[in-house]
């Protein structure tokens, strides 16, 4: 590993500190500010505009996630109480609100263009469209919903449990397949090229499906020092990016695909990975980690991080603003940050 020296140090843009821990981060389409789910509960919205954030109730018994409608004034929240809750940012006040169909809810996505709100509460799937409302609950699940993934045209969902992904389809009929795998998938990413589904397993690997599938023709890494909870595709779907560790590995997958190559391995952070992401318009890949520092690499480039930030506490989450020019981010002991990646 590279000592961080190595890599060029910089001190975040901005910084507060909630009274919370950080479950996660969701930028506004105006890149302006963006929503704060903490995991006791509390919602807030924060920016480098707003000195004091914005507080909203949030849910009884903690929070998991909340996220911004990406094309309007909405966002949409889950936690421990079972409900799926709506807010006006405007002011913070209430939207609206529904049963998950489960004693919590945990995971949720919005579609590509906002349309559509996906959400995971125990083994069941909601689907929620702005004119035709709700749409299930689906529980043809033998565990835990652990992930979502929007094909980018929206037409397709990927939901991620024991026994491999489950498809659904948005435009016809809804459930249109299962890809298999054999014990638990705890992370879905559907490429932005529609060409891969890719889950990261209970068992330190990833689990590759190129659709449309042919049984057989699955791909299976393995090696990870961890479970694999991070992914993070490149905007034109050909580098794969993941976690499973304190090391990234960055796959190629143009071509024949990733099967029986050798990854680019970024090597910078000491405690394990804890988030990805890369540019929504870019080439820049932000990593997240337990020793609480964020790095950004051209990792299609260099195997060295352009630049590190430490913030001192374990990185839960972090997000690109909409304009690519921002990164916020969140992190266990209540901190909130933004930091402007280097110009390439």
């Amino acid at each position: 590993m590279p000592p961080a020296t190595s890599i060029p140090l910089r001190a975040a843009d901005w910084i507060h500190k909630l009274p919370d821990a950080v479950a996660s981060v969701s930028w506004s389409p105006a890149s302006d500010e963006f929503v704060v789910a903490g995991v006791e509960g509390r919602l807030w919205i924060a920016g480098p505009g707003r000195p004091d954030p914005l507080g909203m109730a949030g849910h009884d018994g903690g929070a998991f996630r909340a996220l911004w409608n990406p094309a309007g004034p909405r966002i949409a929240s889950v936690g421990q109480d079972g409900k799926v809750r709506f807010w006006n940012p405007a002011d913070g006040s209430p939207a609206g609100e529904f049963d998950a169909g489960s004693a919590w809810a945990e995971q949720l996505a919005w579609s590509p263009e906002g349309e559509w709100l996906a959400v995971g509460a125990g083994k069941s799937l909601s689907l929620w469209h702005a004119r035709r409302g709700w749409v299930g609950p689906f529980k043809d699940h033998k565990s835990t919903l652990t992930g979502l993934s929007w094909r980018r045209d929206a037409t397709r969902l990927a939901v991620a449990c024991y026994g491999g992904v489950h498809l659904y389809e948005l435009e016809g009929p809804l459930a249109v397949g299962l890809l298999p795998w054999k014990t638990s998938v705890l992370s879905v990413a559907w490429s932005p090229d529609d060409r891969w589904v890719v889950g990261g397993t209970q068992d330190n690997a990833i689990q590759v499906w190129e659709q449309p599938y042919r049984p057989g023709e699955e791909l299976a890494m393995s090696g990870y020092e961890a479970k694999v909870r991070e992914l993070a595709w490149h905007r034109t779907g050909r580098y794969l990016a993941t976690g499973g560790g304190h090391a990234i590995m960055v796959w190629d997958c143009s071509g024949k695909g990733p099967g029986g190559t050798t990854p680019r391995i970024l090597d910078g952070h000491v405690g394990k990975v804890t988030v990805l992401s890369y540019q929504r318009s870019g080439h820049l890949l932000a990593s997240g980690g337990e020793d609480g520092n964020v790095l950004i690499w051209n990792a299609g480039k260099s195997s060295q991080a352009l630049r590190q930030v430490r913030l001192g506490s374990a990185v839960r989450d972090l997000s690109w603003s909409p304009d690519d020019r921002v990164i916020a981010v969140g992190c266990h002991d209540g901190t909130v940050a933004t930091i402007a990646p280097p110009a390439l």
